[in-house]
Order: C-alpha cells, then sequence, then structure tokens
C-alpha cells in the first residue's frame, strides 16, 4: 500500500505523460513515448548508400550517394538509425539541450532496432567510442549525448566502451549552425587521440547522435586512423535525407 501511495504522489508532481503529444501513458515512467508518436519516427530504409547508408532514390552502378561519391571520407562505413524528419528533432532537442536524458532508452533502442533488422556487423568491432565534447561544452550540459547512446549500445552487444581515447581538444562552435563548409572548418583538427597503442589495428566503431554532413565523423575517423586503427564504423541515431 505505502509503494502504490508513493507512486501516486510521484504521479501527481511528474505525470506519466508522452514527451511529444502529452498523452498520459499509465508506463509508471517506463515509456517516454506514446504508440502513436514513437510509430511517427521514421526509420532509416534501404536502398542505401554503401559508404554513408542515406537511403538512395534509385540505383547507380557505384551505390553510392552524391555526397559519398564527392568526397572521400575517413571513416570506413557509416549507418544512420532513422531520418531526422519531424518529430525526432523535436526529442533530439530536449535530449541534448533541456536535459531529458531518460530518452536514452528510446533512442537507443531505436538504434538496436535498426541494428537487429539489417544486420549491422557491431560483433566485428573490436571496441565503442562515443564523440566527445570538448570539455567546456562538457561542463555547459553536464552529459555527452553520444556517451549515453554509447553506453547504451556497447552495453546491449557487450562491447568494449572507451571514453578515454579519443579526445576533442579544440573548442568549436555547435555544428548545429553555419553551412556545410563552416562545419568542416570547425572540426578540423579538433579531435586528438590519447593510448594509440589501444588502437593500433583495431576495429573501431564511433557513437554519434546525428550525421549531416559527416565532418566531425570524418574527422574523428581521421584522427584514429592516423593512430593505427584498422578500420573505423560510425553509428548514428539520425542522418540528414
Amino acid at each position: 500500500m505505502l509503494q502504490d501511495f508513493l507512486q501516486g504522489i510521484k504521479e501527481l508532481v511528474f505525470p506519466d505523460n508522452c514527451l511529444l503529444c502529452r498523452h498520459y501513458l499509465n508506463s509508471r515512467h517506463q515509456q517516454q513515448l506514446c504508440p502513436a508518436c514513437l510509430d511517427a519516427i521514421r526509420p532509416n530504409t534501404p536502398p542505401f548508400c554503401l559508404k554513408c547508408s542515406r537511403h538512395l532514390a534509385g540505383f547507380n552502378a557505384d551505390g553510392l550517394c552524391s555526397s559519398c561519391i564527392k568526397t572521400m571520407y575517413c571513416f570506413d562505413a557509416a549507418w544512420g538509425a532513422c531520418l531526422y524528419e519531424d518529430p525526432l528533432p523535436v526529442l533530439v532537442h530536449a535530449f541534448k539541450y533541456h536535459g531529458k536524458t531518460s530518452l536514452r532508452k528510446t533512442l537507443s533502442q531505436l538504434m538496436i532496432t535498426f541494428i537487429e533488422t539489417y544486420h549491422i556487423p557491431l560483433e566485428s568491432f573490436d571496441m565503442v567510442l562515443p564523440i566527445p565534447l570538448h570539455p567546456t561544452r562538457y561542463r555547459e550540459r553536464g552529459f555527452n549525448q553520444a556517451e549515453l547512446l554509447s553506453q547504451a549500445i556497447s552495453g546491449h552487444y557487450e562491447l568494449v566502451h572507451r571514453t578515454d581515447i579519443l579526445t576533442r581538444w579544440k573548442f568549436t562552435p555547435s555544428q548545429t549552425t553555419g553551412g556545410a563548409k563552416q562545419r568542416w572548418t570547425n572540426v578540423s583538427g579538433a579531435f586528438r587521440i590519447n593510448h594509440s597503442l589501444n588502437v593500433a589495428d583495431k576495429s573501431v566503431l564511433i557513437v554519434d547522435d546525428l550525421l549531416t554532413t559527416a565532418a566531425t565523423a570524418h574527422a574523428a575517423s581521421s584522427a584514429l586512423k592516423e593512430a593505427g586503427a584498422a578500420y573505423v564504423g560510425v553509428l548514428t541515431l539520425a542522418i540528414t535525407p
């Protein structure tokens, strides 16, 4: 009876509502979205670009999107679980900038569903690394959203998770502002590797929340390749169409 009473008090103070439509969930805070809002999130679907996994409007001889044809990315492959279209940007913004860290459960499950559906070979990776925040940005935010996602993924697949190898030493403006050229300039040389012997000849999976121009993924992969990584994959929650 006491447990039920305390749960009732909790519901009064912190109602168990969908974060998007505010519909009452009655899930004892085990869910963050109602089924309708969850279904509104668009998964990334084939045909995929062989390099970055962007959805291809049609097949071509190379199997690559226009960006991957024009740009030699340092990562070997990238996978984005969902399309960065409404309502996902609202959730990502709440997750990153409004401290809704409980969303990591829902968002990481979207990534796991994509991995299972398309048989992404996570078992072939030796370790999982989150895209790091600059220490100043980390102090401002209090957490790294990429790290929360990478912890969930590595834990689910029992992979080694390291946060001390890939570091961001250069403070850069937010990648949500500025054009594509500015984003590439922002992150050029932004990452450094600690304990490079730990990545030499290894397969490394980088986890982040979003792939847009792929500038951040490219810069991080470049640092890992220079340190001797044999293969670098990138896994993100979302990818821009």
